[in-house]
């Protein structure tokens, strides 16, 4: 089909375009993976859907403006359009989202630190006590020389490790 120069040009800047389209995707990509680390097999498995998206949206772009005809000005036009968008928007927009990201951590943070400010106060206040009444439990135990003591003992170190993990869960924090 015979193709006039005007339609070519307008199908070059749809596809200058597409590729503009194309970029963003991808930075949208990206910034999902830095917000949300990801496994080896995750990304790639992304990297496939991605260009799958791509492919499908690139051949619905060509088929509507193009009449199906995959000719390399539009090939070219979405090339051209993804480094356009890749050297000068996709940099403000990578910076502009890592600041974001920056500042959402350090207010989730600070949340989870107010948070958690009852918490090791309470275990702060139970953790010492126990640790003062696990010594008459100890000689009750040590003279009874029943079932119960290694129960009781047991149950003794599992809370105790409990509350220590909770105590340097919360001091970590």
């Amino acid at each position: 089909m015979i193709v006039s120069v005007s339609e070519q040009a307008n199908t070059f800047l749809i596809a200058v375009l597409s590729g503009i389209v194309i970029g963003i995707f991808y930075d949208i990509f990206r910034i999902i993976r830095k917000i949300i680390p990801h496994p080896n097999w995750l990304v790639q498995l992304e990297d496939l859907i991605y260009w799958i998206i791509v492919s499908a949206f690139m051949f619905l772009v060509l088929f509507t403006n193009n009449y199906g005809e995959i000719r390399g000005f539009a090939l070219l036009g979405a090339f051209l359009g993804n480094i356009l968008y890749f050297f000068t928007l996709s940099i403000i927009v990578m910076k502009f989202s890592d600041w974001i990201i920056y500042w959402l951590k350090k207010i989730v943070t600070a949340l989870i630190k107010m948070i958690l400010i009852p918490l090791k106060l309470v275990l702060r206040i139970f953790y010492y006590p126990l640790k003062w009444i696990s010594y008459p439990v100890k000689r009750f135990t040590h003279k009874s020389r029943f079932f119960f003591n290694r129960v009781q003992n047991k149950l003794k170190r599992k809370i105790r490790q409990i509350f220590k993990e909770l105590y340097i869960m919360c001091r970590k924090v």
